[in-house]
């Protein structure tokens, strides 16, 4: 049982670090999208894609709930002493494992968070770079409508 239990977590646990690592990558790419490239389409295309892999992810979050209970385990997984607990499953060298498995796992996840917080605030500046420039965009509309009321020549407005 104890194999059973050590390889059903490992596997969890590669799986969910595989995804992060793939949106960690989207993320890398969006903040090319928007910085280098300035193609919002691409960065669509990229978040639709980014939206695939976080439903696998919350699939695997139910996996993680139906597997709990084969395991022995009624805690639900985030819970106050919830790793301790699985931990204490495994022999002391599988519960090394077991722990470098999470914590690789852990620092993908807070790598992701980083890169995503950063990719919003290059975001939230080019947003801003957007409404400046539609701003000036529309007073300078209406300097020209003002000039051409103005008798300013013969301009077309059409």
């Amino acid at each position: 049982m104890q194999d059973d239990v050590l390889t059903r977590v490992t596997n969890l646990l590669a799986r969910e670090l595989g995804m992060y690592q793939t949106l960690r990558r989207m993320v890398g790419r969006e903040l090319e999208a928007i910085v280098l490239n300035g193609d919002m389409e691409e960065l669509l295309q990229i978040l639709q894609e980014k939206q695939e892999v976080v439903s696998q992810l919350q699939l695997l979050s139910d996996t993680w709930v139906d597997a709990l209970p084969a395991m022995g385990l009624g805690e639900l997984r985030g819970t106050v002493g919830f790793w301790e607990k699985l931990a204490a499953f495994f022999s002391d060298e599988d519960a090394a494992a077991f722990e470098k498995k999470l914590m690789e796992t852990r620092s993908a996840a807070e790598d992701l968070m980083k890169a995503e917080k950063n990719v919003q605030d290059e975001l939230e500046k080019h947003v801003q770079q957007l409404r400046d420039k539609m701003l000036q965009m529309k007073q300078g509309r209406s300097a020209f409508i003002g000039y051409a009321k103005m008798g300013g020549g013969n301009l077309d407005l059409n």
